[in-house]
């Protein structure tokens, strides 16, 4: 029963939830008017989210957190493009990972694969089951930044292999080449988690 408590989110914690989620509609006007109080609280208000998904792409955490000012800039220079504010979280969440995206573009080496067929790696679950989240995205930091960048379009937010290529300027071989090469990599790494 006790450790059922701990889980529990705070009351405090919800209603602050709720509160933030009903002034969002306000806070955005008032960013829209240039207003530097709400530009602030909208910063701090989504700043983990974006950090999160930014730290996915960046090879360390001052690189994540350059990238997420870099996607905050974009969103507060775009923002009269949002008209809806319960999808103002999936908007923002976007921008920051087109931000990553250029960010990897604009990085990448002129590397060509060239491989049609790659093949696939399997990780196994209980490795999986063994490992902190923390400690799956120090690996996948360890990763080179075009097969990170690959990766996390694929396997975290879901593209296809046919727009990571198009958005990071290579083929779909090539695209399918990253991916093995980060499962297989991942694989390696995670062997030490086996024991």
């Amino acid at each position: 029963m006790a450790n059922d408590r701990a889980r529990l989110t705070p009351i405090s914690v919800v209603v602050e939830r709720k509160k933030e989620t009903s002034e969002l509609p306000d806070v955005i006007e008032a960013c829209k008017s240039g207003e530097r109080q709400a530009q602030q609280q909208l910063y701090q208000q989504f700043y983990n989210s974006l950090f999160a998904i930014c730290l996915r792409y960046a090879t360390d955490q001052d690189q994540a957190k350059s990238l997420v000012n870099q996607a905050f800039l974009k969103a507060f220079q775009s923002l009269h493009q949002c008209q809806d504010f319960k999808a103002f979280p999936a908007w923002i969440n976007r921008i920051a990972v087109n931000t990553c995206i250029d960010h990897v573009r604009k990085a990448k080496k002129r590397r060509t694969a060239s491989l049609d067929e790659a093949t696939e790696v399997a990780i196994p679950s209980s490795v999986l089951d063994k490992i902190a989240a923390e400690d799956l995205l120090g690996l996948l930091q360890k990763l080179p930044p075009m097969t990170r960048a690959v990766f996390s379009l694929y396997v975290i937010e879901g593209f296809k292999h046919g727009e990571i290529a198009q958005q990071l300027g290579m083929s779909e071989g090539t695209s399918r080449w990253h991916l093995s090469a980060a499962k297989q990599e991942l694989k390696r790494l995670l062997q030490n988690y086996q024991r």
